[in-house]
């Protein structure tokens, strides 16, 4: 029987940018995105020739454009050896499309929704995480606005970093015990949609908006703009009060986004990586010619997506999260498979780190809530790492800071050894997932699913494909 994606969970007008992305429009109205090999130049100049995968026909990541409010058709073809399980992070869609199943061979597997908000999103492995994730399989999925912002084009940069040798290929060792329970898999090369230090061209006479993903698997990105102040208005997906980043630079976990708003109006702009140690170059937005810049209101702010908001009034349900393992955690024995194992056993099993006790998803949900339940999740880092923590199909409110009203965001940074509590609507029904979004950190067990009900512990249980 094949394996469906309840079965996952419990054991493990469209625009398209043609060149950016392979894919054909079938008669039906489908536009086919295909899994593939492909052979990039990521060196200086374009040298080199890394084995990779790749949504794109070119040498590019892929950069999928939908629609809030309107329907979309994608069918996704799998060209590589393997089945892949993939999610589109940070979109609130419905459960049985948002985590699909794409098996290799002829065989499409098939989604058609309506995002229900506007963003920047992304599309990517949940299961093997650290190999597909490293060799280049993700792409950007943008959801514009409902209609249009006048006066601003966007530019999506998509950043990573590769473990490459000096030819350029790509070094192995995926699947490293000490890895995965270590810090995670750094690369050693900077890519800005897979170019090393490539110049892009700002428009002339309008505000550009900077759609940037951290597509590393375990890199946080401190980023630095020389010649520019930007304007941060979006996070993670959602409408931010917007704000300078002044002398701080923007720190991105692995796939968080931000947007932000520029002008070449001053010059050029130089896209740096703080190290702490050493300021690397990415890439440089180059002024091309002259042009009026348009009025933007000074309280200019992106339209709010259509959120549930808690009720004041409301007693959360309050849900326990201790996020364990990893070197130094302390972790002795953890379930998985619905055995007990003991630390020996769990690194032999591929797995280092555990969610309530328990690693990977196991066929008991981490927790079970109504449809429109307020859950305050209480986030309990016990590791010696930082752990960016992503929920899939909702967005929760981050604690908030002194002097701000906690924003919407689908991932909390838990600092070690600190608790968060973030609170959340569970108001789309279906069988979701907890995950960290360090690749190997996922695969090493820190993924776990929660239920939303329809109506309450006797609903049916959602099916999936």
């Amino acid at each position: 029987m094949p394996l469906t994606r309840r079965g996952f969970l419990a054991v493990t007008g469209l625009t398209i940018m043609s060149r950016r992305l392979q894919a054909q429009t079938a008669a039906d109205g489908f536009t086919l995105i295909t899994a593939r090999k492909v052979t990039l130049g990521l060196l200086e100049n374009g040298a080199g020739k890394t084995a990779a995968f790749s949504f794109g026909d070119d040498a590019a990541p892929a950069v999928i454009r939908a629609r809030q409010g309107q329907e979309i058709k994608l069918r996704f073809v799998n060209e590589l050896d393997a089945e892949i399980w993939l999610h589109f992070f940070g979109l609130r869609g419905p459960s049985e499309l948002m985590t699909i199943n794409v098996p290799p061979g002829s065989v499409p597997t098939d989604v058609v929704f309506t995002p229900p908000d506007a963003g920047t999103f992304w599309i990517g492995p949940v299961s093997d995480a650290s190999r597909l994730r490293d060799l280049g399989l993700s792409a950007m999925f943008i959801v514009e606005e409902a209609a249009d912002v006048p006066g601003i084009a966007d530019v999506p940069l998509i950043l990573d970093d590769w473990k490459l040798d000096e030819g350029g290929a790509i070094s192995d060792g995926f699947g490293d015990v000490e890895t995965m329970v270590g810090e995670g898999r750094l690369g050693n090369w900077f890519t800005v949609n897979n170019r090393f230090r490539p110049k892009l061209p700002l428009k002339p006479g309008v505000f550009t908006r900077l759609r940037i993903l951290n597509a590393a698997n375990v890199r946080v990105m401190g980023l630095q703009f020389k010649g520019h102040d930007p304007l941060l208005i979006a996070l993670d997906g959602q409408p931010v009060k917007p704000r300078p980043l002044g002398a701080a630079s923007l720190t991105l976990a692995p796939g968080q986004r931000a947007d932000l708003l520029v002008t070449a109006a001053e010059g050029d702009i130089t896209l740096a990586l703080d190290l702490f140690e050493d300021v690397v170059e990415l890439a440089y937005l180059t002024r091309e010619g002259d042009g009026a810049m348009p009025e933007i209101s000074d309280n200019f702010t992106l339209p709010p997506n259509p959120m549930a908001m808690p009720d004041p009034a409301a007693v959360p349900k309050d849900v326990a999260l201790a996020i364990e393992g990893g070197i130094k955690g302390g972790l002795q024995s953890a379930r998985f498979r619905d055995q007990t194992l003991d630390l020996r056993q769990l690194l032999e099993a591929g797995k280092g780190w555990a969610l309530n006790g328990v690693a990977g998803p196991a066929a008991a949900p981490l927790f079970v809530a109504r449809r429109g339940e307020v859950i305050a999740l209480e986030a309990d880092n016990q590791t010696i790492f930082a752990q960016p923590i992503h929920i899939h199909g909702h967005v929760w409110q981050l604690p908030a800071k002194e002097g701000e009203a906690g924003m919407f965001s689908d991932t909390a940074v838990v600092p070690s050894g600190e608790r968060r509590r973030l609170v959340f609507v569970a108001d789309n029904p279906g069988t979701w997932a907890l995950q960290s979004l360090i690749a190997e950190r996922a695969d090493g067990g820190l993924i776990g699913a929660f239920e939303v009900q329809e109506d309450g512990p006797e609903a049916a249980p959602d099916d999936g494909l």
